[in-house]
């Protein structure tokens, strides 16, 4: 499956389960901390070399080069950028391989004497590309259980039920998004407010529905081999605060940057002040985590200031906003101020958008001259249907599908859409993480 993006990069997957398996068998078997440890740094050093390549390398170069120019007085280029292609996925299948040696040394889970167990648990292709952000003591269980391999056909129908709608959501939602966001952003000095409006509260759907529509395919396509991965997303956009944003929102990355990042640094351990800090630290990791751009650092140290003053008014017990209309729309509008960050193409054109989302920088005009005519009403169906789904509707998780004819019907419905309107050009986005 991997090898059908690239045969030349499935050595860095093959390559990080083999290290990684053989680091924990060490680790498991070490009789003194000090080896245990040695074997723990090189598993971090080796996956996050691996990493910072591939993701990092051109931002660490660009930054050195600009900084060397700085001093110098004229641009250098003492560092070459570099043509580098991502293998797709590596964030994950390199956080997950991690965190196996990371609980082994924790001693929180034993090693396993099998490498094809460990490597079914990384390669495992429905989750692989863009998660969910699986635990080893979730998913290995099951892979070595004698009923997995077993037809049920409950598991297989929910499977196709929540395979389809995550499915629909990505084809008939996030990408009839995507066709308006696109051309919005890609022209943004020259787009009027309402489209950069329009472009900020698209995107923040867009990106939700593609996301949580890759996460509903993954968890389909496990249950129809009865594996079960965990919920990734839990209604969001329903948060009244940035704390419960982050307790809603792709729950097994916040989880894995709580359990081995967070809870690492010192968690809330050390007193109030380094609470603050490590929520902070945490938050701008994992916006790095994203990608090799400053926007999504950015974004990263946005959110944990955001969570550091919600920490910090709580530990203080200042007053609140007591409305619950008013908090959820607080936290509505400061979660699309920073998506703005996360998808525009640099802190300029960052600047921008806000500006003139909040009309800082000329007058209200109502021009819709990069909406293209052709995605124009497919555009507005998508956003309503989308504002609807997620403010008044169940999640996936929280439907019960009924194997019924007209569940059926539905679902049958929506998947001859999909095949028509479904186009190569639209990849998931978090496929370049």
């Amino acid at each position: 499956f991997y090898s059908y993006w690239s045969a030349k990069l499935v050595f860095f997957l093959i390559f990080t389960v083999v290290v990684d398996f053989y680091v924990a068998r060490g680790i498991f078997n070490s009789q003194t901390l000090q080896r245990k440890r040695f074997l723990l740094l090189l598993s971090v050093v080796v996956n996050l070399s691996i990493l910072f390549f591939f993701k990092y390398y051109n931002l660490f170069a660009e930054s050195f080069n600009a900084i060397s120019g700085f001093i110098h007085g004229a641009p250098v280029s003492t560092l070459p950028i570099l043509a580098i292609v991502l293998p797709i996925g590596i964030s994950f299948y390199t956080f997950q391989s991690m965190s196996y040696v990371i609980d082994v040394y924790r001693g929180t889970s034993d090693a396993h004497a099998d490498l094809l167990s460990f490597a079914g648990y990384v390669t495992l292709f429905p989750h692989q590309i863009s998660g969910p952000l699986v635990r080893h003591n979730q998913i290995v269980p099951q892979l070595e259980s004698p009923q997995t391999y077993f037809f049920n056909s409950e598991n297989f129908w929910r499977g196709i039920c929540f395979f389809v709608c995550g499915l629909s959501k990505k084809v008939l939602l996030a990408d009839f998004l995507s066709a308006v966001v696109i051309p919005v952003v890609d022209n943004l000095a020259l787009a009027s407010n309402t489209e950069a409006l329009l472009a900020m509260i698209g995107y923040t759907m867009q990106l939700y529905f593609d996301f949580s529509g890759y996460s509903d395919m993954a968890v389909g396509l496990g249950l129809m081999m009865n594996i079960n991965f965990p919920q990734n997303f839990n209604s969001p956009y329903k948060s009244f605060s940035i704390t419960e944003f982050w307790q809603r929102w792709h729950m097994t990355l916040s989880s894995w940057l709580r359990d081995y990042l967070y809870i690492s640094l010192g968690g809330n351990r050390l007193g109030k002040l380094k609470t603050y800090r490590n929520l902070f630290l945490t938050m701008m990791i994992g916006g790095l985590w994203h990608g090799g751009s400053w926007t999504y650092a950015i974004w990263g140290v946005f959110h944990g200031l955001l969570l550091a003053i919600e920490r910090f008014a709580k530990d203080q017990n200042l007053p609140r906003i007591q409305n619950k209309y008013v908090k959820f729309a607080v936290t509505f509008l400061l979660i699309n101020m920073g998506w703005i960050f996360f998808r525009a193409p640099s802190f300029s054109i960052a600047i921008l958008w806000i500006q003139k989302v909040t009309l800082l920088n000329s007058h209200l005009s109502w021009d819709l001259r990069f909406v293209p005519e052709r995605y124009k009403s497919r555009f507005f169906v998508a956003l309503a249907v989308a504002a609807g789904l997620v403010f008044f509707s169940k999640n996936t998780w929280q439907v019960k599908f009924k194997p019924n004819f007209w569940t059926s019907a539905v679902l049958a419905l929506l998947f001859v859409l999909c095949l028509m309107f479904m186009s190569e050009d639209s990849p998931f986005l978090y496929f370049q993480f």
